[in-house]
């Protein structure tokens, strides 16, 4: 890295998420914010960093109804699968007090049915699914810390067991799973949060016998820092799935990177602007408007949602829905139960989730719920098994579940 990048702490912000081109030794002296990109590196959330301000009763937006899964415990990460490969939902969630990931079942009310230690420090960089592509069900974590290990944790019928599968030097931010590479294997893809090396997300593959862990270069020279938004998915809508990504250089950029058979190729999406304000902060790709055709959409720090249509020869950004300041988390799904898809997204300052529609014509949007504590992630699934979707978002304070009626 040729140029050292610094950050200043801004009181009034939680969570100061990146602050880019401060130069010398004066910036480099500065303290730190929670999460702020500085000298390289993404520092940890702390309880020490959020505004309790935020703390005030949760309570479901008109036509939702809320229901508390854990209270008092600080959760980021946040997945809902099956992980035991039981046949049974479940939701896990990150304490990252604790270094450790719980998982809760439900049976008539929520309990949290055991705990996963883990060996590093770990906040949203987890994924569920059959990384080996042998029908087995598991649960990968990556290190927050700039170490970059990651860990395979799989259920004995009695308790977890840690398989690692070794590091990758850089800190690890969001996680997704997928076979871009069309050879019928899953991979695992982690983004990246500090360089060198210059990296924007490391892939995991296992052949058979053992991990194997590949960088995906940045497609910007002297990148500084990669993105909490990494997704895999069909963008154009030719049955390829390609990666999609934030990725910071002097500005934040969407990329799409496709395998060529011999490495990747890296594509800017679009140009998303200015750090800090325009850090991209989560990607999904689908079928958002419901008219069967996916699209890429980049959960932008300082607004809201932009997405992004590919019309078989170039990008263009089709649609920007304004949310409000520090998004942090975004989903897509089936909430409502009513066969059509919506966007779920989280702030953690001011700490709500807001649920966007597309009627047609254009995107409406609507409050589902105010959350206490600062908001981190979001999904949208059944947890419970009993084939409802509902909306789980994680706090400071806890992890949340939302019932549409």
């Amino acid at each position: 890295m040729k140029s050292k990048s610094g950050c200043r702490s801004v009181a009034e912000l939680l969570l100061a998420l990146a602050c880019l081109g401060i130069r010398g030794s004066a910036a480099n002296a500065q303290d730190c914010a929670p999460n702020a990109i500085c000298a390289g590196m993404i520092s940890a959330a702390t309880t020490e960093g959020f505004n309790r301000r935020g703390d005030a009763e949760a309570r479901a937006g008109a036509g939702w109804e809320l229901t508390p899964v854990i209270t008092g415990t600080f959760t980021v990460g946040l997945l809902l699968g099956d992980a035991r490969g039981d046949k049974t939902a479940r939701l896990y969630a990150t304490q990252i007090t604790t270094n450790t990931v719980k998982e809760f079942t439900y049976d008539g009310d929520w309990a949290n049915t055991s705990n996963i230690s883990l060996p590093f420090y770990a906040e949203g960089a987890l994924v569920l699914g059959d990384g080996r592509s042998k029908g087995s069900a598991h649960l990968y974590v990556g290190e927050f810390s700039g170490g970059g290990s990651v860990s395979e944790f799989t259920w004995d019928g009695a308790s977890w067991t840690n398989t690692p599968m070794g590091s990758g030097r850089q800190q690890l931010l969001a996680a997704a799973d997928g076979d871009p590479r069309s050879d019928g294997i899953l991979h695992l893809y982690f983004a990246t949060g500090s360089s060198p090396p210059t990296n924007v997300a490391l892939e995991y593959t296992f052949d058979g016998a053992t991990w194997g862990v590949a960088p995906i270069p940045s497609p910007i020279a002297d990148v500084t820092n990669g993105s909490f938004g990494v997704a895999v998915g069909d963008g154009r809508n030719d049955t390829v799935e390609r990666i999609y990504e934030g990725v910071i250089g002097a500005n934040e950029y969407l990329y799409e990177f496709s395998w060529n058979g011999a490495g990747w190729d890296a594509s800017e999406v679009a140009l998303i602007g200015g750090l800090p304000a325009a850090q991209i902060m989560g990607v999904v790709v689908g079928d958002g408007q419901n008219d069967g055709i996916n699209r890429v959409y980049a959960l932008v720090r300082g607004s809201g949602v932009r997405e992004f249509s590919y019309d078989g020869a170039t990008w263009a950004q089709t649609a920007e829905i304004p949310i409000g300041p520090e998004v942090f988390g975004i989903a897509m799904g089936d909430g409502q139960n009513d066969l059509t898809n919506r966007l779920y997204i989280v702030q953690y300052a001011p700490s709500r989730m807001t649920e966007a529609t597309f009627d047609g014509v254009t995107w409406q949007t609507a409050e589902v719920a105010t959350l206490t504590g600062n908001a981190f992630r979001v999904r949208v699934g059944d947890a419970r098994g009993d084939l409802v979707n509902r909306v789980y978002a994680s706090t400071s304070a806890g992890v949340y579940e939302l019932t549409h009626p």
